[in-house]
């Protein structure tokens, strides 16, 4: 990353974390997946110095090298005193895994058809500035 992106991007975190102080009286939320896109951010995000917490939506369906490094971040984190949630989907009103809302939906998420993103992953934030880490 160029310095000057990396400088823009501190900046906009900056920013993003005054706005969630000022409109929620809540820190900015990072959301990570796992992948190197979310970790960038949670990196970007300690290197504003700005108060944040850190979310992943647990979907079920990540490779179990994922799952663990999830829990290392989450544990190198913590011990920096950062907030770091596990979240478990629901849908429906009840826990959710990839593997029952295969059948629910009647057929398997292709990449035409991405109901797993929106149900998985891409709910919650109400009340919350959040930033996800998405590849340009």
């Amino acid at each position: 990353m160029s310095a000057d992106k990396e400088r823009k991007a501190i900046e906009r975190l900056r920013e993003a974390a005054f706005h969630s102080e000022r409109l929620y009286s809540s820190p900015l939320i990072v959301t990570t997946s796992g992948g190197k896109d979310s970790d960038l951010c949670l990196v970007l995000a300690q290197r504003a110095g700005i108060p944040f917490e850190a979310i992943h939506n647990h979907t079920t369906a990540d490779a179990p090298e994922t799952v663990y490094h999830i829990r290392e971040t989450f544990r190198s984190l913590e011990e920096k005193g950062i907030s770091c949630t596990v979240n478990m989907p629901t849908y429906k009103g009840s826990r959710v895994t990839m593997w029952n809302l295969i059948p629910q939906k009647l057929i398997p998420a292709t990449r035409l058809v991405r109901y797993c993103c929106s149900v998985l992953k891409e709910y919650g934030g109400a009340n919350w500035f959040i930033t996800t880490g998405v590849r340009w």
